[in-house]
């Protein structure tokens, strides 16, 4: 059975952010502009019934439009005759709550195409959806795949692309010094962001993504007692104290979603992994690992300027990005003089990405023509060693 419709799930700030609580709704935050006047506005409060919530009281912020710049072009120029539904979502919070929404949407697009069919005797319910995410979107699906629909009752084929699937090191930075994943906003998104479970839960998983100069315990991201001390004081006096106790609940909120929540792929039927493609990145300096000083000031001080930087998609590490290279199809974009080049943020931009989209959701062979000079497929995934100190891919013909 072929698919109904299309489902595409945005990636992290791939949805602005609006106050809806005013006559007209006023953009929190943009990815073309991020630095307004409300953006404290975004801080989030652990309140009520195990969920995070808008830190004012007087605050309804919601999911507004995509972003045009990154997505229209991919959308416009898919090549389908189905319909194509946008799943935008609050990317601050888990994909725990997200999943569940996605849920909650495919159920109305079910039922609004049998209301559809009752009126029209000519028009088909829809039973199956074909799901295309980029980057952070991989959590939210794969969030609905394990709570929601594990036996893929309403997939028919999924398209990751640049997915973070054990997350990525930017997003420390941007905890620490506002800088990564978020641009131009700093110090007021360092703090903002150690309230946001959903951006929390892309912290790296990755084997060496981050260790100790000194000691035997291994560092761990989602560890609270692992990250600096001027930011896990909880007894500090005033709003340091009570972002540090904000802090430590996401991030346990965060690990927990991670390590229980979020669908392995590896654990999927073959014939459901057969309907699953990757499209991941290379050609681009990525940070990879990151060494954490146990004695440094502050204490468990991150050493951001001396970064191991390895090959990627500009934000996530290959290390990422193709951890289900032996399980689903992984399919790697490389540099080509004959093709514009687009890291992380604007992959679904690459003309390459758009072909190897189409074509596998319309069951056509993915490496013909001059696709297969630039595009590759994932054939291993190595591990650093003394010789070669950050993670490589082997490839073969797509």
């Amino acid at each position: 059975m072929d698919a109904d419709a299309i489902i595409f799930i945005p990636g992290i700030k791939g949805t602005k952010l609006v106050e809806t609580n005013r006559v007209n709704y006023d953009t929190i935050w943009s990815g073309i502009q991020s630095n307004f006047e409300t953006i404290e506005d975004l801080e989030l409060s652990f309140r009520f019934r195990n969920r995070h919530y808008d830190q004012g009281i007087e605050n309804l912020i919601a999911a507004g439009e995509i972003e045009e710049l990154a997505y229209a072009e991919f959308l416009h120029d898919l090549r389908t005759t189905k319909p194509i539904y946008i799943f935008g979502y609050d990317w601050r919070l888990s994909a725990h709550d997200n999943g569940a929404r996605l849920a909650t949407f495919v159920d109305y697009l079910v039922a609004q195409s049998k209301a559809a069919q009752l009126a029209d005797a000519g028009q088909k319910a829809f039973e199956k959806f074909d799901f295309i995410t980029h980057s952070l979107g991989n959590f939210v699906l794969r969030n609905f795949i394990a709570k929601h629909d594990p036996n893929f009752s309403r997939i028919h084929k999924i398209v990751f692309v640049a997915p973070p699937f054990k997350g990525g090191l930017d997003i420390a930075s941007v905890v620490l010094t506002g800088e990564g994943w978020f641009d131009d906003v700093k110090a007021k998104v360092r703090k903002l962001a150690r309230t946001w479970p959903g951006a929390l839960e892309l912290l790296p998983t990755y084997s060496g993504a981050s260790r100790f100069t000194t000691g035997n315990p291994k560092h761990n991201f989602f560890n609270f007692k692992h990250w600096q001390k001027n930011i896990t004081d909880v007894n500090a006096a005033g709003s340091k104290g009570i972002l540090a106790h904000k802090f430590k609940k996401a991030l346990s909120m965060a690990a927990n979603t991670v390590a229980s929540e979020l669908c392995d792929l590896s654990g999927l039927s073959l014939e459901k992994r057969k309907r699953v493609l990757v499209i991941a990145r290379v050609g681009y300096k990525t940070s990879e690992s990151i060494q954490v000083d146990r004695n440094g000031r502050p204490r468990n001080r991150f050493n951001f300027d001396d970064r191991v930087i390895s090959d990627g998609d500009g934000r996530v590490s290959v290390a990422s990005s193709c951890h289900y290279w032996a399980n689903v199809r992984t399919a790697l974009i490389q540099k080509s003089i004959w093709n514009r080049d687009y890291s992380h943020a604007r992959i679904l931009k690459d003309e390459r990405t758009q072909k190897l989209t189409s074509r596998f959701l319309n069951n056509e062979a993915l490496g013909s023509d001059a696709l297969r000079s630039s595009i590759k497929k994932v054939t291993g995934l190595l591990a650093p060693t003394p010789d070669h100190p950050t993670w490589s891919v082997k490839t073969g013909r797509l």
